[in-house]
């Protein structure tokens, strides 16, 4: 009798904590399945928005991996944090867990598959908000309107020139860009032509100049490109430096005035320096001054700009107007018997700015001046222009 009773003792017990244990599961079950879906609905909503603003922005379709990658990073950042701050990621799992693993992979996982949604979801709305035509260059549709003579294929050359003046593309893009086929409306007249497909080389492959030449039959025969320089430093004349300073500036101080930087200290104040005044961003100032006086400044010590008597300079806005348009500089020599050789300047192709004749320099030479063999010229032009000097 008493065997009996502890087997049913024991038996209820049994029955007890497989209840438990199936209660746990359930609950850790129903947790994860609200985590992984409520995580996914994070990161399709997260590639929603992505894919719609960047459509909506450039009229152009995004690559649908990044937008698959953004999106994951949405909830696992959270789930890191999450992790940072408890120590778990899911109910009371262990990290070292296999529970935990599950449920990374089911948010990855669904993640990806909600994002892939999002990405088209996305795409379409913003196509349909903004009236954005989904035309493909290649496909039945495409083929269509090719037949019907609505839209005509230009291929670009096999070989991809860097543009005279402009610093040069990578090899990467002149890869893309070498014998590519672009989709064009037909109706265009050859102006307009080119000016399309100026535009949107620029815009697709992001390169700050396009010079394009096309032949007798209408397809492109030559294909330049080059990119702009940035930053300051191309922009300073030999023998200057650019330096920034803790400083507060004056209000009324403009880029390409002339300013006396002086110590803040009341009782030993003393002029450092003098220079030209190019930027400022909060307290600090960037200022261009001559190489020896580069070396005086630290950046522990705070400044006081004074604004100089001296007439500003316009030098600053003029590089600046130079370097957004798609005229470059350039210089060439001219040589003895050359085609150059006693030529007018008015005659030179482009507009000569500046003539280096020995130690003499002349600026902004009439068009009646004669040009001499040894001469250097400063030519000012678009590569257009300047591929017929010589």
């Amino acid at each position: 009798m008493g065997d009996t009773i502890i087997l049913l003792l024991f038996e209820a017990q049994l029955r007890v904590v497989t209840l438990a244990t199936l209660d746990l599961t359930l609950e850790w079950t129903r947790t994860a399945a609200i985590g992984i879906l409520g995580y996914g609905l994070l990161a399709g909503l997260a590639a929603t928005g992505l894919a719609f603003g960047y459509r909506a922005r450039t009229t152009r379709r995004l690559v649908r991996g990044p937008v698959v990658l953004a999106g994951l990073a949405v909830p696992l950042t959270w789930l890191t944090l999450k992790l940072w701050r408890r120590g778990v990621i899911v109910a009371d799992s262990p990290l070292s867990h296999h529970t935990t693993g599950i449920y990374l992979l089911g948010v990855v996982a669904m993640g990806s598959i909600l994002a892939t949604g999002g990405y088209r979801l996305g795409d379409h709305l913003a196509c349909d908000v903004f009236g954005i035509s989904r035309l493909a260059a290649s496909g039945p549709a495409a083929d269509r309107i090719r037949s019907a003579g609505l839209a005509v294929v230009l291929s670009l050359p096999e070989t991809v020139d860097d543009a005279d003046g402009y610093l040069p593309v990578s090899g990467a893009v002149k890869r893309r860009l070498e014998g590519r086929e672009m989709l064009l409306a037909r109706h265009l007249s050859p102006d307009e032509r080119r000016e399309r497909l100026r535009r949107r080389l620029k815009d697709d492959f992001g390169i700050d100049y396009v010079d394009l030449e096309f032949g007798a039959d209408g397809t492109v025969e030559t294909l330049a490109v080059g990119r702009q320089s940035s930053g300051l430093g191309a922009t300073l004349p030999p023998g200057r430096s650019a330096v920034a300073i803790r400083t507060a500036c004056p209000p009324l101080v403009s880029a390409g005035d002339p300013v006396e930087v002086w110590t803040t200290n009341a009782d030993s104040s003393h002029l450092v320096a003098t220079g030209t005044f190019r930027a400022s961003s909060g307290t600090v100032a960037t200022l261009v001054v001559d190489e020896d006086d580069s070396t005086v400044f630290t950046s522990e010590t705070a400044y006081q700009l004074t604004i100089r008597s001296d007439f500003p300079s316009n030098a600053s806005d003029l590089v600046s107007a130079i370097r957004t348009a798609d005229e470059t500089v350039v210089t060439t020599t001219v040589v003895s018997d050359g085609p150059l050789e006693s030529e007018f300047v008015g005659w030179v192709p482009g507009t000569v700015v500046v003539i280096e004749r020995g130690d003499e320099i002349m600026t902004r030479p009439a068009d009646n001046e004669t040009v001499h063999a040894g001469d250097r010229l400063y030519v000012l032009g678009t590569p257009e222009t300047l591929r017929e000097l010589p």
